[in-house]
C-alpha cells in the first residue's frame, strides 16, 4: 500500500507517513480532508438564523440560542481536526511569508462585491447568515460578549480556514481531476477544477457569490503558486480575520 491510502498501514491513529512519487497525501485522505467539513457543515444545519430555519424551527431552537448551537459546533470539529492532526502536520507544509499578505488585501473586494449584491437585493430568501450581534443580544454584559467574541474569532479564523481549505482543495479540486485524490499533487489545475471551484464558491455562499468566486479564484491561484494546504490556509484566516475586524468596527454582521 502507498503512504497516503486510505488502508495502508499505520503506526497511529492517523500518523503522517512520507510521500513518495505517486502519493501525496495526506494520511488517511477520506476523513483527514472529508470528515471535518462534513462534521462542520451539518451542525450547522442547527443554527438558528432571524427568519428561523428549517432544522432550528424543528428542534424547537430560538435565535437567541445561535452560540450555544455554534459554541458545539466549533467544539466538535476542533475535537476532529485535533485527532487528524498527526495526518495533517507534515502534510500542510511550511507557510510561506506572501499569502497572509494576499488574504488582507482580498478582504476588499469581498466586502465591496458583497456590498454591492447585497445592495441590489440579488441573493434567495433565506440563505442569510445568522448575523448575530452580541453586543445588541446581551445588552451591554462585557463577559458574555467577550466570549462569544472569541469563540466567533476561533471559527472564524482557526475553524473555517483548515476544513475549508482541506474539503475544497485539499479534496474537491483533487478529485475531480482523479477519483484517488492523494495521488494528486496539491495545487493541481485543469479546467474541470477551475470550474468547479467557481461552482462550489457561488453554491457554498449564495450571499456574497461574485465576491466568493472571485476570492476563491484568487486563494487557487496562492494553492497553484505554492503547493503548500498551510499557504491556502494562511491566506483564508488572514481574510476572515481583517473581515471580523471590519464588522467590529463598523457593525456590519449581516457579512458573518
Amino acid at each position: 500500500m502507498t503512504a497516503g491510502s486510505p488502508t495502508g498501514p499505520s503506526t497511529g491513529p492517523l500518523d503522517h507517513r512520507p510521500d513518495d512519487a505517486t502519493d501525496h497525501g495526506p494520511a488517511h485522505p477520506w476523513m483527514t480532508c472529508v470528515a471535518p467539513m462534513v462534521v462542520f457543515l451539518a451542525l450547522g444545519f442547527a443554527e438558528p438564523v432571524r427568519d428561523g430555519g428549517f432544522l432550528p424551527e424543528l428542534l424547537g431552537l430560538e435565535y437567541a440560542s445561535y452560540p450555544t448551537i455554534y459554541s458545539i459546533r466549533v467544539a466538535a470539529t476542533l475535537l476532529l481536526l485535533a485527532w487528524c492532526w498527526p495526518a495533517l502536520r507534515g502534510w500542510i507544509g511550511r507557510p510561506t511569508w506572501w499569502p497572509p499578505l494576499v488574504g488582507f488585501v482580498l478582504v476588499v473586494p469581498w466586502i465591496v462585491l458583497s456590498s454591492l449584491q447585497r445592495d441590489a437585493g440579488w441573493f434567495v430568501a433565506g440563505t442569510e447568515r445568522a448575523g448575530f450581534d452580541p453586543f445588541t443580544h446581551y445588552d451591554g454584559d462585557a463577559a458574555r460578549t467577550a466570549a462569544y467574541l472569541a469563540l466567533r474569532g476561533v471559527g472564524l479564523v482557526v475553524v473555517v480556514p483548515i476544513v475549508e481549505e482541506l474539503f475544497l482543495r485539499g479534496f474537491l479540486l483533487r478529485f475531480v481531476i482523479k477519483e484517488d485524490f492523494w495521488t494528486v499533487p496539491f495545487g493541481t489545475l485543469t479546467a474541470g477544477a477551475a470550474a468547479t471551484c467557481a461552482i462550489y464558491a457561488a453554491g457554498s455562499h449564495p450571499p456574497e457569490l461574485a465576491a466568493a468566486v472571485v476570492w476563491f479564484a484568487a486563494i487557487t491561484g496562492i494553492a497553484v503558486a505554492t503547493r503548500r494546504p498551510i499557504d491556502c490556509i494562511t491566506a483564508h484566516a488572514a481574510t476572515n480575520l481583517a473581515l471580523g475586524g471590519y464588522v467590529l468596527a463598523t457593525d456590519s454582521w449581516w457579512l458573518l
